[in-house]
């Protein structure tokens, strides 16, 4: 009394919603795949007994490759070191700037005639503020770029973005403790 397995009428299709993408599925919901006419219909298993006339579990959950290691130029990797190079150049470079603008503040009022140079009470914490904060940008930077680096993504604009933030710091503490001295307002606006 075994049924053909060609004779059992296929199952009605599931009038439930299907589930969006990144949304749980309702509560008993399986997905079917659609059977195609040209696929071959997968014989049922003569040990199923009682359930022989119900169809073949059919779906299984299809794995998907893991993504394989992102693709980046050669040239990234060296371009960044260069530039993260560069860039601690540059902090140093800065860093001893801004240490030494009462200095540079004395050979320019040697210079223009305006007599001795006697930095404000701030100038040391205006300094010291910008110096750290340069350094606090390259390091910010260089942990980015090798954090990219290591994922294997790019990471050549990481050094060059946080040099304009450093380029924009330095002018800006730069320019703050130019404008808190009187004798160089005065001397400007006499110009």
């Amino acid at each position: 009394m075994t049924e053909n397995p060609d004779s059992v009428p296929p199952p009605a299709p599931d009038s439930r919603p299907r589930p969006q993408y990144g949304e749980l599925a309702p509560e008993g919901w399986t997905w079917q795949p659609t059977q195609d006419e040209d696929r071959v219909r997968p014989a049922p298993s003569p040990t199923i007994g009682a359930g022989a006339g119900a169809p073949p579990h059919t779906s299984t959950p299809t794995v998907q490759p893991a993504p394989g290691p992102r693709t980046v130029p050669a040239w990234d990797r060296p371009w960044t070191v260069a530039l993260l190079g560069f860039g601690l150049l540059a902090t140093v470079y800065g860093v001893f700037s801004l240490g030494g603008f009462p200095i540079a503040m004395q050979a320019f009022y040697t210079d223009q005639g305006l007599g001795t140079y006697t930095p404000a009470a701030s100038i040391g914490t205006i300094t010291t503020v910008g110096a750290i904060t340069l350094v606090f940008v390259w390091l910010a930077a260089t942990a980015v770029s090798v954090r990219k680096l290591m994922v294997r993504r790019r990471a050549f604009f990481v050094p060059i973005v946080g040099g304009a933030v450093s380029l924009v710091v330095l002018f800006a503490f730069t320019i703050a403790a130019l404008f808190i001295d009187p004798t160089l307002i005065e001397f400007l606006s006499r110009q």
